[in-house]
Protein backbone atom coordinates (compact mmCIF):
# COMPACT_ATOMS: atom_id res chain seq x y z
CA UNK A 1 0.00 0.00 0.00
CA UNK A 2 1.58 3.57 -0.90
CA UNK A 3 1.97 6.40 1.54
CA UNK A 4 -0.80 9.27 1.16
CA UNK A 5 1.09 12.25 -0.21
CA UNK A 6 0.07 15.75 1.96
CA UNK A 7 2.59 17.22 -0.74
CA UNK A 8 0.25 16.49 -3.60
CA UNK A 9 -2.75 16.85 -2.35
CA UNK A 10 -1.70 20.25 -1.19
CA UNK A 11 -0.14 20.96 -4.12
CA UNK A 12 -3.62 20.28 -6.24
CA UNK A 13 -5.21 23.17 -3.84
CA UNK A 14 -2.63 25.58 -4.74
CA UNK A 15 -2.80 28.90 -2.73
CA UNK A 16 -6.82 28.28 -1.57
CA UNK A 17 -5.14 26.21 1.37
CA UNK A 18 -4.02 29.68 2.27
CA UNK A 19 -6.96 31.32 1.87
CA UNK A 20 -7.87 32.99 -1.10
CA UNK A 21 -8.96 36.52 -1.73
CA UNK A 22 -10.15 37.48 -5.10
CA UNK A 23 -10.40 40.76 -6.92
CA UNK A 24 -12.27 42.20 -9.94
CA UNK A 25 -15.54 42.97 -11.03
CA UNK A 26 -17.70 39.96 -11.47
CA UNK A 27 -21.68 38.65 -12.01
CA UNK A 28 -22.04 36.18 -9.10
CA UNK A 29 -25.59 34.29 -8.14
CA UNK A 30 -26.56 33.47 -4.32
CA UNK A 31 -25.99 30.11 -4.12
CA UNK A 32 -26.95 30.26 -0.42
CA UNK A 33 -28.84 32.87 1.86
CA UNK A 34 -29.22 32.68 5.80
CA UNK A 35 -30.35 34.75 8.21
CA UNK A 36 -28.72 34.57 11.35
CA UNK A 37 -27.32 36.54 14.27
CA UNK A 38 -23.87 37.87 15.08
CA UNK A 39 -21.98 36.71 18.47
CA UNK A 40 -23.63 40.48 19.96
CA UNK A 41 -27.08 39.60 18.61
CA UNK A 42 -27.26 41.70 15.71
CA UNK A 43 -29.26 40.34 12.86
CA UNK A 44 -27.26 39.04 9.57
CA UNK A 45 -27.30 37.44 6.10
CA UNK A 46 -25.04 35.18 5.48
CA UNK A 47 -24.28 34.92 1.81
CA UNK A 48 -22.63 32.53 -0.67
CA UNK A 49 -21.97 33.64 -4.23
CA UNK A 50 -21.00 31.64 -7.12
CA UNK A 51 -19.25 33.05 -9.73
CA UNK A 52 -21.22 32.43 -12.86
CA UNK A 53 -18.45 32.58 -15.47
CA UNK A 54 -14.89 32.70 -16.85
CA UNK A 55 -12.48 29.92 -15.15
CA UNK A 56 -13.32 30.55 -11.29
CA UNK A 57 -16.62 29.32 -12.07
CA UNK A 58 -15.58 26.25 -14.09
CA UNK A 59 -13.63 25.69 -10.69
CA UNK A 60 -16.42 25.95 -8.77
CA UNK A 61 -15.39 28.58 -6.85
CA UNK A 62 -17.15 31.03 -4.47
CA UNK A 63 -17.08 33.59 -2.20
CA UNK A 64 -18.87 34.29 1.55
CA UNK A 65 -20.21 37.52 2.59
CA UNK A 66 -22.44 38.55 5.12
CA UNK A 67 -24.51 41.86 5.83
CA UNK A 68 -24.94 42.80 9.10
CA UNK A 69 -28.18 45.12 10.33
CA UNK A 70 -26.12 47.80 12.44
CA UNK A 71 -28.80 50.96 13.17
CA UNK A 72 -25.98 52.49 15.09
CA UNK A 73 -24.31 53.47 11.94
CA UNK A 74 -26.20 55.73 9.54
CA UNK A 75 -23.58 54.35 6.66
CA UNK A 76 -23.69 50.74 7.72
CA UNK A 77 -27.65 51.35 7.46
CA UNK A 78 -27.52 52.45 4.03
CA UNK A 79 -25.04 50.15 2.94
CA UNK A 80 -26.78 47.29 4.13
CA UNK A 81 -30.48 48.48 2.80
CA UNK A 82 -28.83 48.92 -0.62
CA UNK A 83 -26.93 45.15 -0.77
CA UNK A 84 -30.34 43.94 -0.04
CA UNK A 85 -31.85 46.20 -2.75
CA UNK A 86 -29.57 45.08 -5.54
CA UNK A 87 -29.98 41.48 -4.48
CA UNK A 88 -33.84 41.88 -4.62
CA UNK A 89 -35.47 43.11 -0.96
CA UNK A 90 -36.22 46.16 -1.69
CA UNK A 91 -37.23 48.85 1.36
CA UNK A 92 -40.48 48.97 -0.57
CA UNK A 93 -41.24 45.31 -0.17
CA UNK A 94 -39.83 45.13 3.07
CA UNK A 95 -41.63 47.93 4.44
CA UNK A 96 -44.96 47.16 2.61
CA UNK A 97 -44.42 42.77 3.21
CA UNK A 98 -42.87 42.74 6.46
CA UNK A 99 -41.08 39.81 5.83
CA UNK A 100 -39.41 37.10 8.75
CA UNK A 101 -35.54 37.19 7.85
CA UNK A 102 -35.86 34.19 6.76
CA UNK A 103 -38.41 35.26 4.16
CA UNK A 104 -35.57 38.04 2.87
CA UNK A 105 -33.27 35.53 2.81
CA UNK A 106 -35.18 32.95 0.47
CA UNK A 107 -36.27 35.89 -1.55
CA UNK A 108 -32.15 36.77 -2.08
CA UNK A 109 -30.79 33.40 -2.98
CA UNK A 110 -30.56 32.74 -6.61
CA UNK A 111 -30.51 36.73 -7.30
CA UNK A 112 -27.79 37.43 -9.89
CA UNK A 113 -25.90 40.51 -9.02
CA UNK A 114 -22.83 42.27 -10.77
CA UNK A 115 -20.16 42.57 -7.74
CA UNK A 116 -16.70 44.25 -6.91
CA UNK A 117 -14.48 42.36 -4.96
CA UNK A 118 -11.71 43.21 -3.54
CA UNK A 119 -8.90 42.13 -0.69
CA UNK A 120 -9.30 42.42 2.71
CA UNK A 121 -7.80 40.58 5.96
CA UNK A 122 -9.78 39.71 8.68
CA UNK A 123 -8.04 38.38 12.01
CA UNK A 124 -4.62 37.94 10.11
CA UNK A 125 -6.22 35.80 7.25
CA UNK A 126 -7.27 36.74 3.64
CA UNK A 127 -10.92 37.88 3.15
CA UNK A 128 -12.62 38.95 -0.02
CA UNK A 129 -14.81 42.13 0.23
CA UNK A 130 -18.01 42.14 -1.70
CA UNK A 131 -19.11 45.43 -3.00
CA UNK A 132 -22.86 44.83 -4.68
CA UNK A 133 -23.19 46.83 -7.71
CA UNK A 134 -26.35 45.91 -9.62
CA UNK A 135 -28.80 43.44 -10.03
CA UNK A 136 -28.42 40.91 -12.96
CA UNK A 137 -31.89 39.10 -11.92
CA UNK A 138 -34.01 38.91 -9.09
CA UNK A 139 -36.64 37.14 -7.84
CA UNK A 140 -40.58 38.28 -7.95
CA UNK A 141 -40.02 41.87 -8.85
CA UNK A 142 -38.20 44.84 -10.92
CA UNK A 143 -34.54 44.65 -10.17
CA UNK A 144 -32.79 47.20 -7.85
CA UNK A 145 -31.83 50.77 -9.20
CA UNK A 146 -28.61 50.89 -10.73
CA UNK A 147 -26.28 54.39 -11.60
CA UNK A 148 -26.31 57.71 -9.24
CA UNK A 149 -28.73 55.66 -6.86
CA UNK A 150 -26.73 52.21 -6.57
CA UNK A 151 -24.03 54.34 -5.55
CA UNK A 152 -24.99 56.46 -3.30
CA UNK A 153 -23.03 54.57 -0.87
CA UNK A 154 -20.40 52.53 -1.45
CA UNK A 155 -17.80 50.39 0.01
CA UNK A 156 -14.72 51.61 -1.82
CA UNK A 157 -11.92 53.12 -0.46
CA UNK A 158 -12.04 56.45 -2.06
CA UNK A 159 -11.55 59.20 -0.11
CA UNK A 160 -14.69 61.05 0.93
CA UNK A 161 -15.39 64.97 -0.01
CA UNK A 162 -17.70 67.18 2.10
CA UNK A 163 -19.56 67.71 -1.20
CA UNK A 164 -19.88 63.56 -2.00
CA UNK A 165 -20.54 62.98 1.60
CA UNK A 166 -23.73 65.85 1.23
CA UNK A 167 -24.62 64.40 -2.29
CA UNK A 168 -25.09 61.04 -0.65
CA UNK A 169 -27.07 62.01 2.40
CA UNK A 170 -29.15 64.13 0.21
CA UNK A 171 -29.99 61.30 -1.86
CA UNK A 172 -30.41 58.38 1.18
CA UNK A 173 -33.54 57.04 1.60
CA UNK A 174 -34.38 57.15 5.59
CA UNK A 175 -32.96 54.09 7.25
CA UNK A 176 -35.42 51.83 9.61
CA UNK A 177 -35.34 48.48 11.50
CA UNK A 178 -37.03 46.03 8.94
CA UNK A 179 -37.70 43.50 11.67
CA UNK A 180 -38.67 45.98 14.24
CA UNK A 181 -42.02 44.19 14.55
CA UNK A 182 -41.48 40.83 13.37
CA UNK A 183 -41.80 38.53 16.16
Amino acid sequence: MSEFDFGAEYAAFGDDLKGTAYEGEYTMRVVKAKSSQTQKGKQQFLLNLAFTEGPLAAKGKTVDDRLVWSPESDVAARIFAQSLRILGATQEWIMAERPSPEQIAERITGAVVKVKLSKGEFNGQPQTNVNYRQSVSVKDGPSAPTGAAAAAVSLDDEPATPAAAAKAAATAEPTSNPWADVA
